[in-house]
């Protein structure tokens, strides 16, 4: 049976219907791949802003264990030299208390005197000969001022020499009133190198004449008069060529490593 004008409106309205439908699927499709490509971006933002945020995050940290770091290193630097000149004061008194004698072997050694020899009468004793002199001593000059003078006008000097070496100036000079203790010492494989100022290299040359002049040990003695003369010689060519203001000038470097020459070819 043929359609009729009503079946024909009808069909009409429900195909407007299907493309007013297909018009708003593809609104919403638009609309869902316009929100995709937002949540895209904003993903890709935030990934970006938490790398950047980490990588920031790492160098501060980096940075802080670095100073960390540093700052520890200083302060163990410190610690050890203190130690050291503890150790170098502890072992000076034991040294005291050993020669010390105690009451028991002052009476021990009282008893041991033998007693004094009757006297005689006065007409049967022999004269007493004439005291001889004592051999005259001459006192230790003590270090050259203009040594001295030159050594105080030093900003910083390097000094080089093995960890035993160091710990020799250390309990030396460590007591003095102008030494200071430097708070970095590089060490690479027992030989250190560390920066001394001017009033810390006085109170090095001072201790170290004092010692060399006073010590009862004669490997001390030749320890100190080595040591002394290394930083007295690095001192006298200060003195010798003097900095004029036309340059910067030569560090100061005391290096106490003597070494022996090396073999040279043979000649023609």
């Amino acid at each position: 049976m043929p359609f009729g004008s009503g079946d024909r409106a009808q069909i009409q309205q429900i195909l407007e219907q299907l493309g007013k439908l297909a018009t708003d699927l593809a609104a919403v499709k638009q609309q869902v791949a316009d929100q995709q490509h937002m949540i895209d971006q904003a993903r890709r933002d935030a990934t970006a802003a938490i790398t950047s945020g980490l990588a920031e995050i790492r160098a501060v940290a980096r940075e802080a264990l670095g100073r960390t770091s540093d700052v520890a290193n200083g302060h163990l630097a410190n610690i050890g030299s203190e130690l050291i000149a503890i150790r170098s004061a502890i072992g000076q008194l034991d040294t005291r208390l050993c020669e010390t004698p105690t009451p028991a072997q002052e009476v021990q050694v009282a008893r041991e005197e033998p007693a004094a020899p009757e006297q005689q009468p006065v007409e049967h004793l022999a004269p007493e000969p004439a005291p001889e002199p004592e051999p005259h001593v001459e006192p230790a000059s003590g270090p050259d001022p203009d040594i001295l003078r030159a050594a105080a006008g030093i900003a910083h000097a390097t000094v080089e020499a093995h960890r035993d070496t160091w710990a020799f100036l250390i309990q030396t000079a460590g007591r003095e009133q102008h030494f200071h203790i430097p708070g970095k010492v590089q060490d690479d494989d027992g030989f250190v190198q560390v920066r001394f100022s001017g009033p810390s290299l006085v109170a090095a040359i001072t201790s170290l004449d004092h010692v060399h002049h006073t010590a009862d040990s004669p490997v001390t003695r030749a320890i100190a008069a080595h040591i002394h003369g290394k930083i007295t010689t690095a001192v006298q060519e200060i003195i010798d060529r003097p900095h004029r203001g036309d340059g910067e000038g030569t560090p100061v470097r005391i290096v106490i490593d003597d070494r022996a020459a090396t073999d040279e070819p043979a000649g023609p």
